[in-house]
């Protein structure tokens, strides 16, 4: 990590301790083909909120801590090492945080407590990489509410959550200063949420919003203001992202030392042979470079600059990066590296998805770096 304070490691110290009691064992239990239900999570979760691990982004004064970025990338980099790791509550999205009165009691305080939670419902099926352009789920008022008519696709935690941000366009102007966000909650009669199963055991879903009615209460925010606080999430989804990739290649990186230390071949141990070294050693100083940047960015971040390139370069180059060391693992591992048996598979499956979601590799190389590079 990069120029860590004692503060820091001892944050991920206890998030170590937290999924070493709590989450190994759900790991375990997710090798043996079991599948985990929210309420496996709930201990790993209150564990974190009684060692003071929760609302990690949330100003103290709502009951949060909030963590510096190089902090929180650091927590997510260690508890990323897991299969199952633990899902911190007091999430909030941060445009909901100035919520006032009966909007404050009815969505943030139950988001604050962890007794609700929500999904975020961006991207549509006219496309994914440019979100601002393709939204076309529109909700004009009728009355003394608003009614919402759409469609969003491949929404992740939805299966999860107790309702759904969704953004949609309130006037007809064609930027995004014309998106604006609502809450919807599950079990609304104008909400159709269709499972859409993804590779490596997720399941996205398609939500349909036909005549779905919500009340004022539940316009988030100001008008036109969705996509702002849309992209604010955004940039920190991205930074985490590259930190749970490193996390993730990190402990594969041990597994291959370790399996190519301890496993015989040609009378020898597997670690002897060059072929195995390179794989090794290329792994080491990828890990290294990328932990280098991805620390230095959060340094920025938490000195006040602007890093949303930073944010996408970071998301980037860190789930190609982890891509390749999977891969290395998996051929130094041989067949048992194959199988779902070991959590080698299982994020082979999960991190292909990793270079799509939150912006292909291709949109952030020629899109947002190459513009900023070259305006």
């Amino acid at each position: 990590m990069h120029k860590h304070k004692e503060e820091t490691w001892a944050l991920v110290d206890l998030v170590r301790k937290i999924v070493k009691d709590h989450q190994a064992p759900l790991e375990t239990r997710m090798l043996r083909g079991e599948k985990l239900t929210r309420a496996d999570f709930e201990p790993g979760c209150e564990a974190a909120r009684m060692a003071g691990l929760w609302g990690l982004n949330l100003p103290p004064e709502l009951g949060g801590v909030r963590l510096s970025m190089v902090d929180r990338l650091a927590i997510t980099e260690e508890n990323s090492k897991c299969l199952a790791p633990i899902r911190f509550g007091g999430e909030v999205l941060h445009a909901m945080l100035n919520l006032q009165g009966e909007q404050k009691a009815r969505y943030l305080d139950p988001l604050l407590s962890g007794v609700k939670r929500y999904c975020f419902a961006l991207t549509e099926p006219g496309g994914g990489s440019d979100p601002a352009r393709a939204v076309l789920t529109h909700a004009k008022r009728d009355g003394g509410s608003w009614l919402i008519n759409g469609s969003k696709t491949w929404i992740s935690l939805f299966e999860d959550a107790d309702g759904v941000l969704v953004f949609a366009r309130t006037s007809k102007e064609k930027g995004a200063n014309a998106i604006s966000m609502f809450a919807v909650e599950r079990g609304n009669p104008g909400l159709v949420a269709r499972p859409v199963p993804m590779l490596g055991g997720f399941s996205t879903h398609q939500l349909t919003f036909d005549n779905c009615r919500v009340d004022d209460l539940a316009f988030i925010g100001a008008e036109g203001d969705g996509f702002k606080g849309a992209q604010q999430e955004l940039s920190r989804v991205r930074f985490e992202s590259g930190a749970m990739a490193l996390g993730i290649a990190q402990r594969c990186y041990d597994m291959m030392v370790q399996h190519a230390k301890q496993r015989i071949v040609f009378e020898g141990p597997l670690s002897e042979k060059q072929a195995v070294q390179s794989m090794i050693v290329d792994s080491w100083i990828e890990i290294q470079q990328h932990r280098l940047t991805l620390y230095a960015c959060a340094e920025k971040h938490d000195a006040g600059q602007d890093t949303r390139v930073e944010a996408g370069m970071v998301k980037m180059t860190c789930t190609e990066m982890v891509g390749r060391v999977i891969d290395r693992a998996i051929q130094i591992h041989g067949a048992a590296g194959c199988t779902y048996e070991s959590p080698l598979a299982h994020w082979y499956d999960q991190l292909r998805l990793s270079r799509i979601y939150d912006g292909p590799t291709e949109v952030h190389k020629y899109r947002v770096l190459a513009r900023s590079l070259l305006a």
